[in-house]
């Protein structure tokens, strides 16, 4: 027995349309959580529509769901000024590249130069420390465990995230790292 996703129907199925089913449920769900975290930046189901309708066309073939959020996160990087925000919406797309087995450190690197040059803007943090998973981390991100940088430092010298960082998160290639500046204070 499954449930159809498009009906809401239970049916009685073979094994092989079971696993068709299960795969179309995992699409759903993949939508869906992505389209939760979308919501923070004002983004509807509606709006993923219309963009999904939009890229459709412009690649003559209906465009994935993952196409589609890409291209959203893609246009809120334009739209957006405030730091904190893009900072979160770079540690979102890193999130979501790392979910498809891709490299992500060059935007996970973007989302931290991000909340630097948010402390820089607010103008009293000077200098910023090094916070890891502590037990959890990998020894490279160990090794940076409460090092302190001032703010040009960090942005001149981009300590976290920590390319040799080897957590993993989704994919099971690459690291993930976890680390984050906390404001120093002296």
């Amino acid at each position: 027995m499954r449930t159809l996703p498009s009906t809401r129907s239970r049916v009685l199925v073979t094994e092989n349309e079971a696993k068709k089913i299960d795969l179309e449920w995992e699409k759903v769900n993949f939508r869906n959580n992505w389209l939760r975290n979308l919501e923070r930046y004002g983004i509807t189901e509606k709006d993923f529509v219309i963009r999904k309708d939009k890229l459709s066309k412009k690649f003559g073939q209906e465009a994935s769901d993952r196409d589609v959020i890409w291209s959203i996160f893609n246009e809120l990087l334009t739209k957006i000024r405030d730091l904190y925000s893009l900072k979160m919406i770079y540690y979102e797309m890193a999130l979501f590249l790392n979910e498809e087995g891709k490299d992500c450190f060059t935007v996970l690197q973007q989302s931290v130069k991000m909340e630097l040059m948010k402390f820089k803007q607010e103008g009293f943090i000077k200098k910023v420390r090094v916070l890891t998973a502590d037990e959890d981390s990998c020894e490279a991100c160990q090794r940076l465990k409460n090092k302190v940088f001032t703010i040009e430092e960090a942005l001149e010298k981009i300590p976290i995230p920590c390319k040799e960082c080897t957590h993993k998160l989704y994919d099971e290639k690459r690291g993930f790292c976890r680390c984050c500046y906390v404001a120093e204070t002296e």
